[in-house]
């Protein structure tokens, strides 16, 4: 889950760098991976600075568990930003999604293929929202 966290975060990282507000942030990510049992929502709340958001867009080009990560395009029409990543390294993975942000809102959908160092095939779709709740309190 944390794979797919972080390539989700990637796109989101990426479309919000201009348009980020500090505040409380209340994030729900959704997976679907065929054949395993499906895991309720996870959903976080808490404050983001654009100091962190920056950090992790910096980390999200590399996944942990995966190396020789790199986003192969992204384009940004207003608000909606598409993009693909591909890892050619231990874990081989291929990814495309859509990101659209708002002024205190976001929606992701992604589609993720992974094949793992066993050879097994690993197919993921995901969707993840977000809300701005509010200022940070102090």
């Amino acid at each position: 889950m944390t794979l797919l966290s972080l390539a989700a975060s990637f796109a989101v990282a990426q479309s919000t760098a201009a348009n980020f507000r500090d505040g409380i942030w209340e994030m729900t990510l959704k997976s679907d991976v065929p054949g395993v049992q499906s895991m309720p929502p996870m959903v976080l709340k808490r404050c983001i600075t654009a100091k962190e958001m920056q950090d992790l867009q910096a980390k999200a080009t590399q996944p942990p568990g995966a190396d020789q990560c790199k986003v192969l395009e992204q384009k940004t029409s207003g608000a909606t930003t598409t993009w693909k990543i591909e890892c050619t390294g231990k874990t081989k993975i291929k990814g495309a999604g859509t990101v659209t942000v708002g002024s205190d809102t976001y929606s992701m959908q992604s589609q993720v293929s992974m094949v793992l160092p066993e050879g097994k095939t690993m197919d993921i779709k995901s969707s993840m929202t977000g809300k701005r709740l509010g200022e940070c309190k102090p």
